[in-house]
Formats: structure tokens, C-alpha cells, sequence
């Protein structure tokens, strides 16, 4: 897992499973027209061609509602989609 930032600042991981890579970045919308579910943050999941090349594809979605950090959730949720699809997390 890579953690960093995006051009927005927004914090980010990026991970390489099976071949392919994942990026996946918090976006706060809080106080915006763009906060559909009311909750202010939002996990975002998108594929990518490597590490630093920004979204592949559309990105979807997901309202957080949790009081985890940032880093925490996007730690959290590498591990659960590892743990799901039976795809190891390569060490780095």
C-alpha cells in the first residue's frame, strides 16, 4: 500500500493486486451540493494505471459514516477487499 496525497490534497492509497492497480482516496464534501447522503466524507475506489497516475476509470462511492480517521478507512478498507477476494496484499 502506498499512502499519499492527491492534487487536491485529499488523502489517498494506492495498491496492486493481481496485477492491476486500485486507488482509493477520501473526499470531503462537506458544506457542498455534491454531499448526496448528508454524510460529509466519502470513500472513493477507482482503478489506475500505477502508482501517481490518477483515476483509470469513474470512481464510485461510498458515504462514510464512521468516526475512523481517514487513514484508518482506507487502511480498513484494503484489508477488507483483500480479505474478500482472496487477493494478497503484496509487501512493500
Amino acid at each position: 500500500m502506498i499512502f499519499g496525497e492527491d492534487g487536491k490534497k485529499q488523502p489517498k492509497v494506492e495498491w496492486q493486486v493481481a496485477g492491476a492497480w486500485k486507488l482509493a482516496w477520501i473526499q470531503d464534501r462537506r458544506g457542498t451540493d455534491k454531499d448526496w447522503a448528508g454524510t460529509g466524507r466519502y470513500l472513493n475506489v477507482v482503478r489506475t494505471e500505477g502508482p501517481g497516475c490518477g483515476p483509470g476509470g469513474n470512481a464510485t462511492d461510498f458515504p462514510i459514516t464512521s468516526a475512523l480517521s481517514d487513514r484508518q478507512i482506507l487502511t480498513a478498507f484494503v484489508h477488507a477487499v483483500s480479505a474478500v477476494t482472496g487477493q494478497a496484499i503484496p509487501d512493500k
